[in-house]
């Protein structure tokens, strides 16, 4: 029984790295694209759209079936509209006000640090 409790804890330690490297690659694409006033590549800004949506929605079902929350008839769209309130109110619900703040204030400030990171070696690195 134990097993399984280490395991678990794993994989969804797994998806929340797995996040936090996305984030940190988009956001530090997106920097240097900033940087030169220049869009990124439409295949790249689909791909970190739907790319977050994706592994958030795969954290939030290994994650919500951990607590016993039973999902909506159509999930996916109700995350992809309403995901930035919907996950800080279900960690709220779920982990408590502290734990939640902390958490929703790391991803927050991982987004935006990450992105003004890049720009700030964009522009000081590279010519």
């Amino acid at each position: 029984m134990e097993d399984t409790a280490i395991s678990n804890t794993n994989k969804l330690n797994a998806k929340v790295i797995t996040i936090i490297i996305f984030i940190v690659f988009t956001q530090a694409v997106n920097g240097f694209y900033a940087t030169y006033d220049m869009t990124p590549p439409g295949a790249f800004v689909l791909m970190s759209m739907f790319g977050l949506l994706w592994i958030g929605g795969d954290w939030f079902m290994k994650d919500s079936k951990k607590f016993n929350i039973e999902w909506a008839f159509d999930m996916g769209f109700f995350l992809y509209i309403f995901w930035p309130i919907f996950i800080p109110f279900y960690l709220f619900k779920t982990r408590g006000l502290k734990k939640a703040a902390i958490t929703t204030l790391s991803f927050v400030s991982l987004y935006f640090g990450t992105y003004f990171f890049s720009c700030v070696v964009t522009y000081y690195l590279l010519p």
